[in-house]
């Protein structure tokens, strides 16, 4: 699946409020992070279709960190917010390493 993460890119000092550590956000981190995620996947929602959405979900599902059944209960808001946070992860490793990750700046 390939999705247009241009925006999020082009904004990438902002997606340290989509994803974040406690030594970074402090003892509430998981609720900040997905409480910005949730708000920004409503305002810039990344699945734009069911197919987008059915791949998201089996991309999820990859990570083992979710029974099957939870992954297929997610609502649009939800599956919106959890893929605008792994996108911001990918985005913050990409500012760190560079050359390592899933996404790259062109050139």
């Amino acid at each position: 699946m390939e999705i247009d993460v241009t925006h999020m890119v082009e904004d990438s000092d902002a997606m340290f409020n989509l994803s974040g550590s406690r030594a970074e956000h402090g003892q509430e981190a998981g609720k900040f992070i997905w409480d910005n995620s949730i708000r920004y996947g409503k305002d810039h929602p990344l699945l734009m279709s069911d197919e987008m959405r059915d791949a998201a979900r089996a991309h999820f599902k990859g990570y083992g960190a979710w029974p099957e059944e939870e992954i297929a209960a997610w609502t649009e808001v939800e599956l919106q917010g959890i893929m605008c946070q792994d996108v911001a992860a990918a985005i913050r490793e990409m500012e760190r390493y560079k050359y390592r990750g899933r996404i790259y700046r062109s050139l």
